[in-house]
Order: structure tokens, then sequence, then C-alpha cells
């Protein structure tokens, strides 16, 4: 039986097959479809408001933890400024505590998304997440941006950041063009390595993982807070933002252009729990350059050529991740706005070259590995999967060696001139 089949029959196929028969009973039934149908309707209209205002916090807090702009990206690398490292460390933490009461609360729910999760990466093996990962890494430290900060860099106003966009946009198609037929697989055994979680191999049950990884992790964060002054991770002109309303606690904080790196990662931390519970999906962002570059799809021809890509074209599902993404983008901007920091100078981005480059790179890493750093670095971690884990030490591995190595024979790697 095929998914249209198990489909309910819709209101209007109920009144054409009932042409001729207009029983009490026959109207009955169409009247629960359209209750049916209302409800669809209004679960629909809630889970795009909900995609739209987990953007919209996405956005905001990776605005306020200033972890969006280049020199902060590659000094992260040259281990010159430890905003990143606190930021993404605070939210892994808080997302594995988020699941931990989940796995609770919830735990069928938890395990669908687990299960779904699993599925998606159930044709990927190690070598999927070693170079799709160290090409995540390479990207970044050339245009100074990940597949989500990108958005976050536009809705601050950072203009070569939509080159950027159109490098992942290029990079999307390669990788499905040239890249997806070759580097897929059958699906692997669930006894593969990759596919397997931390806590399938400790002695110990997932929830007790999660709270105790969740714990160091979110500890070393707060620690390395008091160990590096978060306002002497930031640029020198963003410590003179923020004037909005100064009489006003509130209004003062909101006007900030900058936040302490571990409490906005934790914000972010906290969106998977929203994720999960209300969308029955993990946290992740990269997915919007799929959808938005599969609309192309839409012409037949295109569709029957590229059908892996063609799966992403229609869908509500496939919708949710471009609505996350224009939240991002108007997150950012109310942060910007609110911190009259928009737009943001050149200094805070790449040239144009490096901004293509770069964002082509990092979307065929990222599809290679099945996520970047929110997919596969944030949700992927906090499910425990090995294949995860390995995925984020060759994104930050590759990404400090090419940052070393690059600096080391360039004079020239000036981050306040890029």
């Amino acid at each position: 039986m095929t998914e249209l089949d198990k489909m309910p029959t819709t209101p209007i196929e109920e009144k054409h097959s009932n042409i001729n028969n207009t029983s009490k009973t026959d109207l009955v039934s169409v009247t629960k479809g359209s209750r049916h149908d209302i409800k669809s309707i209004l679960a629909d209209i809630r889970t795009i408001l909900y995609g739209i205002s987990f953007g919209i916090l996405f956005g905001f807090f990776m605005n306020k933890g200033t972890v969006f702009i280049a020199p902060t990206i590659r000094k992260q690398m040259l281990f010159q400024r430890f905003a990143m490292l606190k930021m993404f460390l605070a939210a892994v933490g808080v997302s594995m505590l988020s699941v931990a009461l989940l796995s609770l609360c919830c735990s069928k729910l938890y395990d669908k998304v687990l299960n779904g999760y699993i599925e998606h990466n159930s044709r990927r093996g190690i070598l999927h997440y070693i170079f799709g990962g160290s090409l995540i890494g390479l990207g970044m430290v050339i245009c100074g941006s990940c597949p989500g900060t990108v958005f976050v860099q536009v809705g601050s106003g950072i203009i070569n950041s939509v080159f950027t966009c159109l490098g992942g946009l290029l990079g999307t198609y390669f990788y499905y063009i040239f890249v997806h037929e070759i580097v897929s697989q059958e699906k692997l055994p669930s006894t593969s390595l990759v596919l397997r979680r931390i806590s399938d191999i400790l002695p110990i049950s997932s929830i007790i993982c999660h709270t105790v990884f969740g714990l160091i992790f979110l500890g070393i964060a707060i620690g390395l807070e008091f160990a590096i002054l978060w306002k002497s991770d930031l640029n020198p002109n963003l410590l003179t933002k923020g004037t909005l309303n100064p009489d006003n606690a509130i209004g003062h904080f909101l006007g900030l252009a900058a936040w302490p790196p571990s409490v906005c990662g934790a914000g972010v931390g906290l969106l998977q729990l929203f994720f999960i519970f209300f969308l029955e999906k993990s946290l992740g962002i990269s997915s919007a350059f799929t959808v938005f570059a599969a609309q192309v799809c839409r012409i037949k021809i295109i569709g029957q050529a590229l059908p892996s890509l063609n799966s992403f074209t229609y869908g509500l599902k496939n919708y949710i991740a471009i609505l996350f993404a224009l939240g991002a983008i108007g997150g950012s901007t109310l942060s910007s706005s609110l911190s009259q920091t928009i737009p943001l100078g050149p200094e805070n981005g790449t040239n144009i070259l490096s901004s293509i480059f770069g964002g082509l790179i990092l979307l065929l890493g990222a599809r290679c590995a099945g996520g970047c750093t929110s997919g596969q670095g944030i949700s992927g971690t906090t499910h425990l999967l090995i294949g995860s884990f390995i995925t984020t030490a060759c994104i930050f591995g590759s990404g400090i060696i090419f940052a070393f190595n690059y600096s080391l024979s360039n004079n020239e790697w000036l981050f306040e001139n890029l």
C-alpha cells in the first residue's frame, strides 16, 4: 500500500463518491471530514508559526553571541577568541539536559525523533563524516561562516553573506548532481559503529549519559566564562553599542550588542527541546539550502533527473527548514536593530570570492556529512551518536589545522581587514 493509499479521503472526494446518496449518515460523514480538515489546517498553521518563532529565537541568540561574524569564527580556530567554543559547549550541554528531561517525560516522542534522525543518517559511513566534516571546517575558515550563521549574517546586514548563500546553493547543486549518486550506499546495519550511541557502549542508561555529558559541557562553558571574560572576546567597536533606553534595565539588556556566549548558547540548546516537543524533529538548519535548491525540481524534467533532490521539493516538513531560516534572518535583524548595529561593516565578513567558494565548500560538506554545526554538531552529539562526534571533531580539527597553516604561511592574514 502506498502513502497515497493511506491518506484519508477528503470531504470533496466523499461528496463525489456519494453524489447520488443524500442520507443523513452521509451528511454526518462530510461534516466529520470538514472538521478533520479544519484541525489539519490549524495544525499546519501552528507548525508554521513554530518554525518561524524558533528561527527568530535562533537568529536573536546567535546575533547576541556574536559568533556569526567572520573574525570570531576565524580567531576561534586560532584560539585567539573563545566565544564560539563557549556558545557551542553551552548549546550542546543544555540540549543534552533537555533530551534527558524529554526521555523521562515523553520517552516515546523522543524515541521517534531519535529513530528518525538515525534513519536520516543510515546511508552514511565513516568516510562521509570524516570528509564532510573536514570540508565544513575548511569552508568555515574560508568564508567566516557556517550554514546556520550565514542567515544571521544576512539579517545583520553583512553584504557578502548573500554571496555565501549563493555559494551554498552552488554547493548543494554540485552535491546532488555529481556526488550524491556516487557516495550513496545501502543502509548500514543498526550495529554499525557510526549509528551507535555512546550509551550503547558504556554500561549506563542514556538518561544518565545525557545528564552527565550535559553537565560537563555546560560546566566547561561556564568555567571558560570565568577564565576568559566574555567582553574580552568582543570587537572593541561592539563594546560601545547598546543605546536602547539605558534607564530601563530590560530595554538596556535587549539593546546590548552582545551577551555572554554561554547564555546565548544555552538559549540555542533549549531550542532542541522546543524542536522535538513541538515539531517532532531535531534542530538543524543546513537543509534550508537543500529545500530552496529543490524548488527547481518543480520543473518536471529536472525533478525526474534529480530524484534524490526532488524529494525535498514539496511538503510542510520540508518548508519548515526555509521558514526557520527566514526566522533566523528576522531574529538577527531584530537583535541588530535593538543594538543599533545594523548594518555591520565589511570587516565582519569576507570578500566575494571567499564567500562564494567557502559557501560552496560548506554545503558540499554539510550534505556529505548529513548536517552541519547545528545538525550534526549540536543535535547529533546530543543524541550521543558516535558518527556525529566524529563529524564534529573533523569540523573543528580541519578548521584549526587550515587556519594555523594559512596563518603561518601568509603574513597578510589580518582579520581586521577581511
